[in-house]
């Protein structure tokens, strides 16, 4: 009541930085100068509201969500029981996300990113994922990365595996319309927002159809959301790979 005058005569200013990094939970956010925005994690899998989902992003271009978080369903007896995370939305497979040897990740809090990093003055973020997997996944080390510059989004994976029993999958959820105009390309379109991924030639990419019969997520997303699938043959105990994301006018 003492400042509402002043409130009244101020004009609302929403001064965002290219960079927002709250070290204690690992969220960081940045964004670009084309309009692009990207929110990432560390964390572990324990966290309030939990889903398996260490070292997880979304990518926004121009306020539309273009790569996804598909969030969480109606709440059921099931979300809050000990079968919560065979509920799709709550594994890290249905997350953009590697499955390690064909393993995805587990709930627990001793399930976790580590070596989390955020260099605010180059728009990057790295982390360890190894440990947010089990002892199946027989993984070393697999640092996932984020560098956001003016254009685009490298997203990088970087491994060390135990033993290569099975090939590895790197997921990517989205909606829009999906199309691959050649090897080593994918577009996608949403609200008018266009953008291509790049991805390595080792990798076949596929594409999954989700229907959505849940309302709450069918009121965001409509009717249905789609996996995008990396698959390689390769079985190696080291390796990088690097995905670049890029608007497309």
């Amino acid at each position: 009541l003492l400042c509402c005058n002043d409130l009244a005569k101020a004009t609302p200013i929403h001064d965002m930085p290219d960079v927002t990094w709250y070290p204690e939970t690992e969220f960081c956010y940045m964004k670009n100068k084309n309009g692009m925005f990207v929110a990432v994690k560390g964390g572990f899998n324990n966290e309030s509201h939990n889903h398996n989902d260490v070292g997880t992003f979304s990518l926004y271009v121009n306020t539309i969500p273009v790569i996804i978080d598909a969030g969480v369903g109606t709440y059921t007896k099931q979300t809050f029981s000990k079968d919560r995370y065979t509920i799709w939305t709550m594994q890290s497979n249905y997350h953009n996300l590697p499955m390690i040897n064909g393993v995805p990740q587990r709930f627990g809090q001793q399930y976790r990113a580590t070596n989390t990093i955020c260099n605010e003055k180059k728009r990057v973020f790295s982390t360890d994922i190894a440990a947010a997997y089990p002892v199946e996944a027989k993984v070393k080390s697999w640092v996932r990365s984020y560098a956001l510059d003016d254009n685009k989004l490298v997203i990088g994976d970087v491994y060390t595996l135990d033993e290569a029993i099975n090939p590895n999958q790197v997921n990517f959820l989205t909606w829009g319309n999906v199309t691959f105009p050649s090897a080593g390309k994918i577009r996608i379109e949403v609200k008018g927002q266009k953008v291509e991924m790049h991805y390595p030639p080792q990798f076949k990419a596929g594409l999954e159809t989700i229907k959505l019969d849940d309302s709450r997520l069918s009121n965001v997303w409509g009717k249905e959301i789609y996996r995008i699938t990396l698959k390689t043959d390769e079985k190696k105990e080291t390796g990088k790979y690097g995905f670049v994301v890029q608007q497309v006018k």
